[in-house]
């Protein structure tokens, strides 16, 4: 600041707002008003320009603190009142291995949802996924709504049944001989 008076030393507590001032006429160092307005705008600025860095800290875990509520409502966490945010933290990284962030945890449940083998193979096209059930399954419903549920947003899915149905099969073949002869017939 160029030019310092009493009341600007009161008021502009911001470090935006005293950047501020100095593009401005010395003239509003005395206005009670002015130095209120450049105050305020003063503290969103020094809000927006500590965000990036803040908001890189909400997306850890381990860093996070106003993000803890979205993080727990993503994971389907709530905590007890008067937890700690190191505590909330804490829970968090626990239940994090309960994820069904791979295709194996999601074959397990799948399987207990069908009675059947389930198969998951990636990558069948752009952005999907088969989720091959070996039997038959009447409802599917239950097994739509826990993919839907756990897959990853970008990704879709085809289910795919097969019931494998042994038979016992018993062909008799016969073979049959039979003896041809030829007889030449002669004109004369």
């Amino acid at each position: 600041m160029a030019v310092h008076t009493k009341l600007m030393e009161e008021i502009l507590t911001s470090e935006e707002a005293q950047k501020i001032i100095d593009f401005v006429s010395p003239v509003y160092g005395n206005s009670y008003v002015a130095l209120k307005l450049f105050q305020s705008i003063g503290l969103a600025l020094d809000e927006i320009n500590s965000f990036p860095d803040d908001f890189i800290d909400q997306i850890m875990i381990q860093t996070a603190t106003w993000s803890l509520d979205h993080w727990e409502e993503q994971y389907g966490l709530y905590p007890e009142s008067g937890w700690s945010m190191e505590q909330r933290r804490k829970n968090l990284m626990e239940n994090l291995g309960h994820r069904f962030n791979n295709p194996k945890k999601i074959e397990n449940v799948l399987e207990v949802l069908t009675g059947h083998n389930v198969q998951i193979e990636e990558n069948i096209e752009k952005n999907t996924f088969q989720v091959f059930v070996m039997g038959y399954v009447r409802d599917l419903k239950p097994v739509t709504d826990f993919v839907d549920k756990v897959k990853p947003a970008h990704l879709s899915y085809k289910i795919k049944m097969s019931e494998l149905i042994e038979a016992d099969v018993w062909i008799y073949t016969g073979i049959c001989l039979s003896e041809h002869e030829f007889y030449r017939i002669e004109v004369e």
